[in-house]
């Protein structure tokens, strides 16, 4: 690429896991190229994600729930930034809307992998070669522009407001001073969930192996996050932070047990490695753990995978995918990674 200062539209609308990966790509452009003007295209809730990257210049998004009007407003208001290079990291009905309409004298756009994936879930053939993590997809299309850049992880930058706002979290809940591991008992589906009186029983080990405790999740998660809780003195935070609050939160703790879900991709951004818990979702669907400390728990059972994201009910009518990983596997897993990383107990 010959450009001097490429405007450049980088498009990816959800979801939550997905933007933080997305994190690599911007900042693989903001290596590549010199004096790059990116912008991103997303939705309002994912915009803090971003706030205080250095690499990008403007955020343009979408209203939560809103309808096509929005998304007619949005491409006005894209249109008339002129772009160089577009981006279109999601490859749906919205961003596909965007890509076609909006002109640039180079447009690259994501390669849905449904094949492979109908054939690995429906048939139980296996295509997949090398599988790739979503990650990496991002950085081949980053690659397609013909230029270069070295190793980039993913990575969340807390404000010094959010940094505040989880030290103040610690300070209050008791646990300054103790190793802290992280739970996250929520996912948007619930296939994906380690049952959750696996998780209360998990907490119940920490609490009297003397660990502090710190739950995470999303506003909807409160209940599920409140009974796994419960009495332990683990502070529960689903609800109450931002997300760049939780990233700020989950980056002073030394562990996170995880579902296929968001939180997994938040703590490795801001280097926390996670115990992650797999049930109906595979390697191959590209987003498994990334930092060298972190550990998958999962089993090898024929009927795996069963869903392309957990949608799709378990044909067993049961998790026993989920249901046989054991709280005391989990518990010694997380104990290992501690002591790899000089906190054993």
């Amino acid at each position: 690429m010959n450009e001097k200062r490429p405007r450049i539209l980088l498009i990816r609308f959800s979801s939550l896991g997905d933007l933080v990966l997305l994190t690599a790509a911007v900042d693989a452009i903001g290596e590549a190229f010199h004096g790059h003007d990116l912008h991103l295209a997303t939705k309002e809730q994912y915009r803090e994600l971003f706030e205080s990257n250095r690499h990008v210049a403007k955020i343009h998004t979408l209203t939560a729930g809103a309808g096509f009007g929005d998304l007619m407003r949005l491409r006005r208001e894209l249109a008339a930034e002129k772009y160089d290079i577009i981006i279109d990291a999601h490859n749906v009905i919205r961003s596909n809307i965007l890509y076609r309409t909006l002109g640039a004298r180079n447009k690259i756009q994501l390669r849905k992998d449904q094949i492979r994936k109908f054939s690995l879930i429906n048939v139980n053939q296996d295509l997949y070669a090398d599988p790739i993590s979503i990650k990496d997809a991002y950085l081949g299309l980053i690659e397609e522009l013909d230029v270069e850049f070295g190793p980039v992880p993913t990575r969340l930058d807390p404000s010094s407001d959010a940094a505040a706002a989880a030290d103040a979290l610690f300070e209050a809940g008791g646990l300054d001073g103790k190793t802290v591991v992280a739970l996250a008992p929520g996912a948007r589906w619930e296939t994906k969930r380690w049952p959750e009186e696996n998780f209360i029983l998990l907490s119940q080990e920490l609490e009297s192996g003397g660990y502090g405790i710190l739950v995470v999740g999303g506003d909807s998660e409160r209940d599920l996050c409140g009974r796994v809780a419960g009495d332990t003195g683990a502070v529960n935070t689903c609800g109450r932070l931002s997300l760049m609050e939780t990233a700020a939160a989950l980056r002073k703790t030394s562990v996170l047990v995880t579902n296929d879900s968001a939180p997994l991709h938040i703590a490795e951004a801001v280097g926390t490695p996670v115990v992650a818990l797999f049930g109906p979702t595979v390697r191959q669907f590209g987003y498994f753990p990334l930092l060298d400390k972190s550990v998958v728990l999962e089993r090898d059972l024929d009927c795996r995978p069963c869903s392309r994201n957990g949608a799709r009910p378990c044909r067993l009518e049961s998790r026993i995918c989920l249901e046989q990983i054991f709280p005391l596997m989990v518990l010694s897993t997380l104990k290992e990674i501690l002591e790899s990383t000089g906190e054993r107990k």
